[in-house]
């Protein structure tokens, strides 16, 4: 498989994952069935009573948009990945309301008050840190696995300097460098899903030790534990419906990171590293299903590469977004060629 099928098919995967389950977030999977009246397996457009109402089927939430924002940035800069970049990206990314103002977590948007110098409300007598271990580390971090291909222990690296801005804390880090890991080794010409799946451990297990370093240490479940018991539930000899159903009861598809990261692998190993069978799953299992989604599509997406999706499907997410899926696909070629270029001089 060609390397630009990889890396396009990451990007695609993603952004297919956060534009489907921007249609189901927030519901049980009961209440999905209730509400589209069968299993949602396309791009569907929102209820009136949904998180994303107002959107069109195929657009995207703060997920994957933001994703879109740090990676372009990262190429402007010529593939230096810096704090200062992350949050320029991010200021950049937080000026577009229909991205920002209507989707953008709890995390994320007190990182952003900070950027800009605006207050955020919270009591000085109380920090809420636990609060601080949100997904968004992991939502937005694929595109760093693509800047790193083959190269783990970068990515890693990569993912906490990617992380630190917004969400500086050991748990959040951990779930950011165990999605950049597993992207990262997807790359690889013979990669299959158990390389990834021990690549995701790896940088869960390297992150939070990382992460507990540089970050604030936070109440929480181990990412690195919960993936473990995701991943033995997704291998099981179970019906991937049945082991769905147990990642969403056992694990959770949350905001919080230790749910949501380890169901996105435990998706993948249900449903043998299809990145559309694993999406299809996330969009239905309920709760913060378009994040999980995003993360499983561009795990999956990179490892079975552009023609695991339905050969229109980056052709609506870019019409309706505004986006170029193609052009930045060739952007990240392009600068890791010469990034690596310029490192071997």
């Amino acid at each position: 498989m060609e390397y630009y099928d990889k890396v396009y098919g990451a990007l695609l995967g993603a952004a297919t994952g956060d534009a489907m389950g921007a249609a189901t977030e927030a519901r049980t999977p009961e209440n999905i069935i209730a509400v589209f009246g069968h299993p949602v397996t396309t791009f569907e457009k929102p209820p009136v009573d949904a998180i994303g109402a107002g959107s069109e089927a195929g657009q995207l939430t703060d997920d994957f948009s933001c994703a879109y924002f740090i990676a372009s940035h990262i190429i402007k800069n010529k593939g230096i990945i810096t704090e200062k970049v992350v949050e320029n990206a991010i200021v950049d990314w937080s000026e577009h309301e229909v991205f920002y103002t209507r989707f953008a977590g709890p995390s994320t948007r007190r990182a952003v008050a900070k950027f800009k110098g605006k207050p955020f409300p919270e009591s000085t007598d109380f920090v809420n840190y636990p609060f601080w271990a949100t997904n968004g580390s992991g939502m937005r971090i694929s595109p760093i696995g693509l800047f790193n291909p083959g190269n783990i222990d970068q990515a890693i690296e990569d993912a906490v300097t990617v992380t630190l801005p917004t969400h500086a804390n050991h748990l959040s880090i951990s779930g950011a460098c165990a999605v950049a890991a597993a992207v990262s080794c997807a790359l690889k010409p013979y990669a299959d899903l158990y390389d990834v799946l021990q690549a995701g451990l790896y940088g869960a297990e390297k992150g939070e030790i990382l992460g507990r370093e540089v970050g604030v240490i936070v109440p929480g479940a181990s990412v690195l534990r919960r993936m473990e018991l995701a991943i033995k539930i997704g291998s099981s000899l179970k019906t991937p419906e049945e082991k769905t159903l147990e990642l969403a009861d056992r694990i959770g598809s949350g905001l919080h990171i230790a749910e949501a990261v380890p169901s996105a692998f435990g998706l993948l190993a249900a449903h043998n590293g299809d990145p559309m069978a694993a999406i299809i799953a996330g969009v239905n299992m309920g709760y913060d299903t378009d994040t999980v989604s995003t993360m499983a599509g561009g795990i999956g997406g990179a490892l079975k590469g552009k023609t695991a999706f339905p050969t229109d499907f980056g052709e609506i997410i870019d019409r309706m977004n505004g986006i170029d899926l193609h052009g930045l696909a060739l952007g990240i070629l392009e600068t890791n060629r010469l990034y690596r270029k310029e490192r071997r001089a």
